[in-house]
């Protein structure tokens, strides 16, 4: 098998139909790791990154891709080359990928040349599945190269299957929920006009943009610069987004909206009969009336009721109010492997061996502290 590095955009251009064929051939397949997504992606985050996209070709076709990046990082304060996954806060999460119809000797290949990394580099492979055959082969310690990985949890994100009728799901919700549910349904109506629909993103000049941009920029995370507003990057990815996908009918926006006014949205966008709920904001001054959760309700049903969809990722945190509406979740982590250079071997010795030390130190010193207390009632 041979390897090719794509080091630019239109390099990366040039493969698309074989790069999607080959994520064509995984059910379902990956939105995170198609051509789209990941132009979309590289061009709102890439500064101060090198692109390394890793395809492995055998007799000519490609049968594996790894999507990652380089950069000049500090880790733990000292200055490092990263090798990444293609991958951040707004993907739902990563991979590589490998021909299903290859040998296990050939598989074994594969990953080999498509997670290399070098004496002087720290490589992370993030929102990885937990458990699957990327991170058992990465955590093999016994595999050249992998004597210094380490493993941390990144999120457990809750699945809902699309697999019943709407009225059979709901009623095996929680009661809890249920109740819940009706309570901010009849505030809502109390409150007088208000409206909730699906609205097709098409292009980015259309009204709806300025929208979602209104309603993130009055959102909590307006407080922490992580709105449609003020991070840039974030608002380029959804325009990016809307161009990639808008003309193919895949993405929309659920959005609330009070005598007009958005308050909340939830945009979707849909490949291969999965829904991805990409991002979802709401107006503070409206938190009383849980434009979200409702929101969110009108979106589900909806999903059930027309048909053609098989899941409902929900690409969030274990989140306590989305465990109401299922007990399914996908187990993701990141997986660090540190090269073999004397730098990078003391970073490892430091993150996986001193630091957890001294947490516990700190740890039993707290404990050993409040028996201390309580012993003496001081």
């Amino acid at each position: 098998m041979d390897l090719f590095v794509v080091r630019n955009e239109e390099e990366f251009d040039r493969i698309q139909p074989q790069w999607d064929a080959l994520i064509g051939t995984l059910s379902p397949a990956p939105l995170p790791l198609t051509h789209s997504w990941l132009r979309a992606w590289w061009n709102a985050f890439s500064d101060n990154l090198k692109m390394e996209f890793r395809c492995l070709y055998k007799n000519n076709v490609l049968v594996g891709v790894a999507p990652l990046v380089r950069s000049r990082e500090r880790f733990r304060g000292i200055p490092v080359t990263m090798l990444k996954l293609a991958a951040n806060g707004h993907s739902p999460y990563s991979s590589v990928v490998i021909d299903t119809s290859l040998k296990p000797s050939e598989v074994e290949e594969a990953l080999v040349a498509l997670t290399y990394v070098a004496s002087n580099e720290i490589a992370l492979f993030f929102k990885i599945g937990a458990n699957d055959n990327l991170e058992r082969f990465l955590m093999d310690r016994s595999r050249n190269g992998h004597a210094r990985v380490g493993e941390k949890p990144s999120i457990r994100t809750p699945v809902v299957e699309i697999d019943q009728s709407w009225e059979d799901f709901y009623r095996s919700r929680p009661r809890s929920l249920k109740k819940s549910l009706n309570n901010k349904l009849n505030r809502l109506k109390k409150a007088g006009d208000f409206s909730i629909g699906c609205e097709k993103l098409v292009h980015v000049d259309q009204p709806l943009i300025d929208d979602l941009v209104a309603v993130s920029a009055h959102s909590w995370k307006s407080a922490v610069k992580n709105d449609l507003r003020s991070n840039l990057k974030s608002r380029r990815f959804l325009l990016n987004l809307v161009e990639a996908f808008g003309t193919t009918g895949a993405l929309n926006a659920w959005v609330a909206r009070s005598g007009g006014k958005p308050v909340a949205f939830e945009l979707h966008l849909v490949h291969d009969e999965v829904v991805y709920p990409i991002r979802a904001d709401y107006d503070q001054s409206f938190k009383a009336l849980s434009p979200g959760s409702v929101l969110e309700y009108y979106a589900l049903r909806s999903l059930f009721e027309q048909g053609g969809y098989k899941q409902y990722y929900t690409c969030a945190d274990d989140y306590w109010y989305l465990s109401n509406w299922t007990t399914n979740y996908r187990e993701l982590c990141s997986v660090e492997v540190f090269g073999n250079s004397a730098k990078v071997r003391a970073l490892y010795w430091l993150e996986y061996s001193l630091i957890p030390l001294i947490k516990r130190v700190i740890r039993t010193g707290k404990k050993k502290h409040g028996f201390d207390k309580a012993v003496t009632g001081r």
